[in-house]
């Protein structure tokens, strides 16, 4: 077993990601989540939209609409979790990555 498979073996073990993922199937199968999803996404396009050419009376509109939407998620309990953990195994992997960088460079500069 190769250094990447161990890596990656090991973060899908971790007890955070394997809640992500049991959350996601969650997640994938609430249509009402999948819609107000795709409402953000819809969103999201119109406020760059917006912004890009300068819109700014309209963007606001949209971004008030996108954070009621944000709301409305976060209203829903395992949303919340998920959104958590995905920041927890972010900030790991940002460490983890800063430490393999760190690591090589140093061997590199020896």
């Amino acid at each position: 077993m190769n250094s990447v498979t161990k890596l990656k073996d090991y973060f899908n073990n971790l007890p955070e990601v394997k809640r992500i993922h049991e959350l996601e199937g969650y997640i994938d199968n609430n249509p009402k989540i999948n819609e107000l999803f795709d409402k953000l996404k819809d969103i999201q396009k119109k406020m760059v939209n917006a912004r890009e050419f300068n819109q700014m009376n309209q963007y606001k509109v949209y971004k008030d609409e996108y954070e009621k939407i944000k709301m409305e998620l976060n209203e829903i309990p395992f949303y919340e979790e998920y959104i958590e953990l995905l920041e927890i195994v972010d900030n790991m992997l940002v460490n983890f990555t800063s430490d393999i960088e760190y690591e090589l460079n140093k061997k590199i500069n020896r």
